[in-house]
């Protein structure tokens, strides 16, 4: 049973994870529309998925470790 808990819980999470970084992104390509310089609409995205990579690895390895 805690197996399955745990398993859900990372499920959840990382469906949560993907969704908000869908969003987030939708909200940086409406928000570079107004941005001038290039270097800082690219920093943008390069932040964002650092975030959400260690979001990601974060989920996956709390499941690697406790089920292992």
């Amino acid at each position: 049973m805690t197996y399955v808990l745990l398993i859900l819980a990372t499920l959840a999470g990382l469906a949560l994870c993907f969704y908000f970084c869908r969003k987030n992104v939708l909200v940086i390509r409406e928000k570079n529309k107004n941005e001038p310089k290039a270097y800082k609409r690219k920093l943008n995205y390069v932040f964002t998925g650092l975030w959400y990579g260690y979001l990601t690895v974060f989920f996956i390895g709390l499941t690697i470790n406790n089920l292992f």
